[in-house]
């Protein structure tokens, strides 16, 4: 490496190494992200709200962008060692232009580079190629003896002097497939030449013309139109169908098993239709639409729009664009010819970048013949363009309607079969069903009398509402509720309780009244037993915060000549479980056979048997509920 002066201009040479070319793969895709925050935002929200919605679905789209982003990074890298790794690098700042020769041979305005990024061990000069597509120049910061030589040199960019005389009067772009141009591409030419000592570039041909926008966005219509055909071989979109294809095809198949909970082929294949169209849209559109959305940015109009001037010369082929970039392409980098009506479009290796000669540029047939023969000679193989075929935006809106209208019959075919299913034969969906008449012959086993009013009920409701599955589903608890829930008159007063079954909500009437009324539920159950003689119960609400919803209700009751306080907690409007196990530690006291004993009621509720330990193993073996004993120890004896 080497730092060295000519006729004043000093001039950088460096081979970058292995570790400068990784912190610059990562540095690029880095800005490359940067550039394209909106686009990161949006798809943030969508697996946001994936994620509300299904987790697991959530969590593998975001494993595939991590799969995508690894492997896109893996692929640059590779190919930018490939490019860069051993190659003598000469760089340097000239009349207000930056310079850089690696093998090829490119140059920028200082002011058109927008960028300037100091890392680690790098210095990046960017510029934008497109719309959010910048294309990068390197330097080791090694090259730079210090930071003040360093800092001069980027005072240059910063702050071109270009002497009079220097600008170019013309321009034009060295193009790419997908409309832009890199640093890369190119070869040794007139100022490289003279770097270097060596002789001047025989020029065979120039050409010069103009392009405004309309003609511009022709013109890479015509190299879109060659690229996907196959003039140049295997269109490069068909590797990108084929990945994103398969990418989307797992990430579908996978989501619909996370919906579906199994393989549901209707949903697959309605995941992997909407895949096809996705490729389609972003594949197979007309690619006049998204040409023609780049130069609604004002920086690219300026880079396209203008003079484009190209030069045949021994050296190569330079392309200068309108906004004074210049590069230089070597013969045996180019490969293909290709004719179409209004241009001459000569591919690279590559198939990627290529330079476009406008046909009205020449002036004979003869000159034609002698463009023809030049680029025969340098081993340029000319190849008739074939007609690419894309899908008419209007057809893929109409393919979309279609699988949508598809899904949405299916959907609802689905929907009324299922319907129909529970209707006709609720087994299959519940297995704990239990006719109703079998449910009311159990429970009279247990010595539970349900009323005929109360089973016309439930036979109505399963009927009338399609309720099979709170009925008969779910058996039991619809009949125990219906004879355990206490009487009320016209005017809503109680007016008394069931002594078989007692059934009632967590959730409060009056927080004030509502433990001395479940209570009372259990003691109806409770009649000839120790406890019949409980009296007196009370509740103090001095301690209760109603509106923070938090506190304490005292519940208090007389028993064999002393009182019994119980703190029960509060949250807003529900009552405390502990209630339920209050007078069982009494029962204890005096030896009693029977206890209170509940379940749950598939909801809010609860129900209270007052039974034997037998009579709860009996119960369970039978209806399937499980029967729990709880206790409470009072809090205060006085």
């Amino acid at each position: 490496m080497e730092a060295y002066r000519n006729d004043s201009i000093k001039k950088y040479e460096y081979v970058m190494e292995p570790s400068e070319i990784r912190e610059f793969c990562l540095a690029v895709l880095w800005e490359q992200y940067k550039c394209r925050k909106g686009a990161w935002l949006r798809l943030m929200l969508i697996v946001a709200l994936e994620f509300l919605i299904i987790p697991e679905a959530a969590l593998l789209v975001v494993g595939l962008i991590l799969l995508m982003l690894i492997a896109s990074g893996v692929y640059n890298y590779t190919v930018t060692y490939k490019l860069l790794s051993g190659q003598p690098w000469c760089v340097w700042v000239e009349d207000g232009r930056f310079k850089a020769v690696r093998r090829d041979y490119s140059e920028v305005p200082c002011r058109n580079i927008q960028f300037i990024r100091i890392k680690r061990h790098l210095v990046m000069l960017g510029y934008m190629q497109a719309v959010k597509r910048p294309a990068w120049f390197v330097m080791p910061l090694r090259v730079f003896v210090n930071v003040m030589e360093r800092e001069n040199f980027l005072n240059q960019i910063r702050n071109p002097q270009t002497e009079a005389g220097t600008e170019y009067t013309g321009a034009a772009q060295a193009g790419t497939a997908d409309g832009y141009r890199t640093e890369y591409d190119g070869a040794a030419g007139q100022e490289m030449a003279g770097a270097q000592g060596m002789a001047e570039p025989q020029e065979y041909m120039h050409f010069s013309y103009m392009l405004d926008g309309e003609r511009w966005v022709r013109f890479q219509k015509g190299v879109a139109d060659i690229l996907n055909s196959t003039s140049l071989g295997t269109p490069m979109r068909l590797y990108g169908m084929i990945i994103v294809g398969l990418l989307m095809a797992v990430a579908t198949t996978a989501c619909s098993y996370f919906v579906a909970r199994t393989f549901n082929w209707l949903l697959l294949f309605f995941c992997l239709s909407i895949t096809i169209w996705m490729i389609l849209r972003l594949y197979c559109r007309n690619p006049e639409k998204a040409i023609r959305k780049q130069l609604r940015s004002p920086e690219m109009a300026a880079k396209v729009c203008g003079s484009w001037q190209v030069s045949l010369a021994r050296e190569g082929i330079t392309v200068i664009m309108p906004m004074d970039m210049k590069s230089i392409y070597s013969w045996d980098s180019l490969q293909w010819l290709v004719e179409t009506k209004e241009a001459f479009y000569i591919f690279h290796q590559d198939k990627r970048h290529y330079i476009m000669v406008a046909k009205e540029s020449f002036v004979s047939w003869e000159q034609v013949d002698a463009f023809h023969r030049i680029c025969a000679d340098h081993g340029i193989q000319k190849v008739a363009p074939k007609r690419a075929f894309y899908v008419p935006g209007w057809l893929g809106w109409v393919i979309f309607a279609l699988i949508i209208g598809v899904g949405l019959t299916v959907l609802t075919a689905n929907i009324l079969r299922d319907t129909r299913d529970v209707i006709g034969d609720v087994r299959n969906d519940y297995p704990a069903y239990v006719p109703l008449d079998q449910q009311v012959e159990v429970l009279a086993s247990l010595g539970i009398s349900v009323p005929e009013e109360t089973v016309a009920s439930a036979r109505e409701f399963m009927t009338k509402y399609d309720m099979y599955d709170m009925v008969e589903g779910s058996p039991y608890t619809w009949l125990l509720m219906d004879v355990g829930a206490p009487e009320y008159d016209e005017d809503w007063n109680l007016v008394g309780y069931s002594d078989q079954v007692f059934w009632f909500d967590f959730e409060g009437f009056d927080l004030s009244t509502d433990y001395i009324y479940i209570l009372n539920g259990m003691l109806a159950l409770a009649q000839g037993s120790p406890i019949e003689s409980v009296s007196d119960i009370m509740e103090e609400i001095d301690d209760a915060e109603w509106e923070k919803g938090r506190g304490i209700v005292t519940v208090s009751l007389d028993w064999q000549g002393q009182t019994y306080l119980y703190d029960m907690r509060m949250f807003y409007d529900w009552i405390d479980e502990g209630i339920l196990g209050i007078l069982n530690p009494l029962l204890e006291k005096e030896g009693s056979q029977k206890y209170f004993y509940v379940t749950g009621d598939n909801g809010q509720g609860a129900i209270v048997f007052f039974c034997t330990p037998q009579w709860a193993e009996e119960f369970m073996e039978k209806t399937g509920l499980l029967l729990e004993m709880t206790r409470t120890k009072a809090d205060k004896v006085r």
